[in-house]
């Protein structure tokens, strides 16, 4: 059966729901279709007599301006086509998003010859949703985003909530026209990481996950991104997700970390951080035939310390101690109150020439030193030390730090403050 084209154009209108409409520029006639009016709750034949001022009654008077201003983009050649939502109110009293569309048509069988024609369609309902996303992602204590990765390495935020501006400084317009911006506000030793994690979730399609600091304003804080990627028809790669701020509780996890592996009253490393690190040495010694040392100091007669001037002061000999060793060691060595007055200095890439010298700096060090009881009492304490050094393989670790013991009571044995070392496979000395 054949249809005229007149029929076809009708029923796709009808299939739409649009209403159609036709302004004459020149001579100011305008033609609705029946539709149009049905959309706004009205039947044509209310709203006649039909001019264009029947069109500015029902608009917004807000959204008039910006349609004027689409038309005059349109008709002045800088915008491609006509295009604007406007409210427009309905018969019940409730504004409409009513989404227009047109283009010029000239007829060269009349003067008066420039006609706009275009459609009208309701997207309320779609303008209500997409304000209710808008409001949920307002309400997140965090940033809504799409990102897309394309396939020659450029990429672009298709979405971005304005949250953006409130965690990078960057505006969510600016990411879009310069998706580079949100890139820059991280910190330079996050940046490898950052791609590198976004580059396995692109091959793989698993969820991206990633800490990461940006620097705002000098100051630096921990987010966390989290989205999941989907492959598109063309290849690219897109993820939907959020990035929210992790900063105060990644400062708690920096807390709880510290107070695992270090001593609360001197502030040095505790004896399971130092039997970790001494576990991770040994494996890289043995692989690589890296020497270090192990010195183990112990204050020589504390107990009487705490017993004759309280535990006030033996406090703070404990905490001087800590900061002699602190200050005559290296920062790459690691040094640990593993016990009540003990005390053990890992030392990587040291021969036991170099951990002798530095245990006898400790031993004198601590000699030279002068205390005063709460009670106004000088009074002066020593170490005795032991030093080990491991050149080769051992079966455990735990064998070496037994060892690195025996040297300190031997040293002990013999009359305190001195220092014994000992190289693993060696004669004692």
């Amino acid at each position: 059966m054949h249809l005229s084209t007149e029929t076809r154009l009708n029923a796709i209108l009808d299939g739409t729901g649009a209403g159609t409409w036709e302004y004459n520029l020149d001579s100011g006639e305008i033609i609705f279709n029946e539709r149009w009016a049905t959309m706004l709750g009205y039947t044509l034949e209310e709203l006649a007599p039909l001019s264009f001022q029947t069109w500015e009654k029902l608009s917004h008077p807000s959204d008039i301006e910006s349609a004027n201003e689409a038309l005059t983009a349109y008709l002045s050649g800088e915008a491609s086509k006509f295009e604007c939502v406007v409210r427009m109110l309905h018969k019940n009293g409730d504004w409409r998003y009513i989404h227009t569309r047109g283009t010029l048509f000239n007829s060269s069988e009349a003067a008066e010859n420039r006609w706009l024609m275009g459609t009208h369609l309701d997207v309320t309902e779609e303008k209500a949703t997409q304000h209710q996303l808008q409001q949920l992602a307002e309400s997140l204590p965090g940033i809504i985003y799409t990102f897309t990765l394309n396939n020659d390495g450029s990429f672009h935020f298709p979405y971005m909530s304005r949250k953006a501006k409130d965690f990078y400084g960057v505006t969510a317009a600016e990411a879009q026209t310069n998706p580079e911006r949100m890139f820059e506000p991280i910190h330079p030793e996050d940046v490898p990481r950052v791609h590198q994690t976004i580059e396995d979730s692109r091959q793989t399609l698993s969820e991206w996950v990633c800490d990461y600091r940006i620097i705002k304003d000098g100051q630096t804080r921990w987010l966390r991104g989290v989205s999941r990627p989907e492959r598109n028809p063309d290849g690219s790669t897109t993820w939907h997700g959020v990035i929210t701020d992790i900063d105060d509780q990644k400062q708690l996890e920096f807390q709880l970390e510290a107070l695992s592996i270090t001593d609360e009253l001197t502030g040095l490393y505790n004896r399971r951080y130092l039997v970790k690190k001494l576990e991770e040495l040994s494996e890289e010694s043995a692989r690589y035939g890296h020497p270090f040392s192990l010195l183990s100091l112990d204050i020589d007669f504390f107990k009487s310390v705490n017993d004759s001037w309280g535990h006030i002061t033996g406090d703070k000999v404990l905490r001087t101690v800590a900061s002699l060793i602190e200050t005559r060691t290296r920062k790459s060595d690691i040094v640990a109150r593993t016990g009540g007055e003990e005390f053990i200095v890992l030392m990587p890439h040291t021969t036991i020439n170099d951990a002798r010298h530095v245990a006898e700096s400790l031993r004198i060090g601590m000699e030279r030193e002068s205390f005063l009881s709460e009670d106004g009492t000088a009074f002066n304490v020593t170490l005795s030390a032991g030093v080990v050094c491991w050149t080769s393989d051992a079966d455990r670790v735990q064998e070496l730090l037994s060892a690195c013991d025996q040297l300190l009571y031997q040293a002990k044995r013999a009359g305190r403050n001195q220092v014994v070392v000992c190289e693993i496979g060696a004669e004692k000395s």
